[in-house]
């Protein structure tokens, strides 16, 4: 359990405004992180970024010495000047051990995020774990950490009405848009073509909206949502040239900096009088503020849905307690899941040793006696030896849990 650190940066501890600061570009993350985890000399690194958090989850076998997340930070962001590592380092969350393992269960249930009960989450983390695997950048307790933390968020999910009446930013988003009687006919521009993406049309095409276009960086994942909803796909690129207005414009993308600039929401107006809408689920915001302040934008973003989530909150209190016991004992189980995996790496190398002792019985300490069996004896022994390898194999792990589940009891 000593092995898991979680570095964090969410929308409790440093505000979702503020927050925007921690993200880098896409482009130039996988070489960040690679050098993080070269340089820092962690076994295992798993980068989750939503929006309302970055999280770095950690596996190492020594503990995090002192100045250990200043370097992960220095790393991270090598233009940031001291006084913003000072800004980090009092907004930072730096947990370690049962700590870290309790907060990325808390994570994935939902229990911590800007939303209580909204089940976005536990796919944000299952893929932000097979993005890092993706990159090589995980290790084998990294995947045991992320396959319990699943196993955990469902088990609330499931068991208690923390998710009843589900709600997420997208939704509330989408109420905000009712709330607004945004036309069914409004031409809709989609900025990405990720998750939020999927869900947003998915629920806009629910209640009679079918104008979409949606633009995304990487062509073939717009080209995916646009076979799927049936809707126009184009590269982000092609933004830019766009000449057929809109009403209602979506983004949902990560960037370091804003897409949806003034000039391009002149060319994208195509000199339109009519009121604007814009729904800005990006963090960093994907929409410069001066177009979200304009008179002719109603515009709702991540922060301004943060009263809204607070209510939410308030309405959940009571089912926390009913998670929060799930996530003890599930804490405690995967103490026991930890040191399983440890005894079957110490016990890694017994398979081999004992097939090495049975191929020496057979071809050199007992190989007289051997050749002098008739074939069906010969048969019977080869079952019987292999018989015992099995059950040797299997029998000082199968006591090594034992004795583990013995001291914990």
């Amino acid at each position: 359990m000593n092995r898991f650190s979680v570095i964090a940066f969410t929308h409790r501890s440093t505000g979702l405004t503020d927050l925007q600061s921690l993200f880098i570009d896409g482009d130039i993350l996988p070489t960040r992180l690679a050098e993080i985890k070269q340089k820092l000399g962690v076994d295992g690194l798993m980068y989750l970024a939503t929006c309302n958090r970055v999280e770095f989850i950690l596996s190492t076998a020594n503990t995090p010495a002192e100045g250990f997340t200043n370097k992960l930070l220095t790393l991270f962001h090598p233009e940031w000047k001291e006084k913003d590592l000072k800004w980090a380092q009092k907004h930072v969350l730096a947990l370690h051990g049962e700590e870290a393992v309790k907060h990325i269960f808390e994570v994935a249930s939902s229990l911590d995020s800007l939303v209580v009960g909204e089940r976005e989450i536990i796919t944000q983390v299952r893929q932000a774990y097979e993005w890092s695997h993706e990159h090589k950048l995980t290790d084998d307790y990294i995947r045991i950490l992320v396959k319990k933390t699943i196993e955990t968020a469902k088990s609330v999910y499931t068991d208690t009405k923390i998710a009843e009446k589900p709600v997420s930013v997208m939704s509330l988003a989408c109420r905000k848009l009712q709330e607004w009687k945004v036309n069914p006919d409004a031409r809709i521009l989609m900025v990405g073509a990720g998750q939020t993406a999927d869900i947003m049309v998915k629920y806009l095409s629910k209640h009679g909206f079918k104008h979409f276009t949606v633009f995304n960086r990487t062509l073939k994942h717009a080209k995916e949502l646009g076979r799927k909803y049936g809707i126009a796909a184009h590269s982000l690129k092609e933004l830019e040239t766009y000449d057929k207005g809109f009403d209602l414009l979506i983004t949902c993308v990560q960037s370091h900096k804003p897409i949806i600039t003034g000039k391009l929401f002149d060319k994208l107006s195509m000199g339109e009088k009519s009121t604007k809408v814009i729904t800005d689920l990006g963090l960093p915001f994907n929409v410069d503020k001066s177009v979200m302040n304009r008179k002719n934008v109603k515009g709702v973003s991540i922060e301004s849905l943060n009263d809204i989530a607070k209510k939410n909150l308030n309405e959940r209190k009571g089912e926390m307690k009913a998670a929060n016991e799930i996530i003890e004992a599930a804490v405690k189980a995967f103490y026991t899941d930890i040191k399983a995996r440890e005894i079957e790496l110490t016990l890694r190398d017994v398979p081999g040793r004992i097939q090495k002792i049975k191929h020496q019985a057979i071809t050199s300490v007992f190989v007289k006696e051997i050749e002098s069996l008739s074939p069906d004896s010969r048969l019977v022994l080869e079952k019987v030896m292999d018989y015992m390898e099995k059950k040797c194999i299997s029998v000082p792990m199968q006591m090594a849990k034992e004795i583990l589940l013995n001291k914990e009891s």
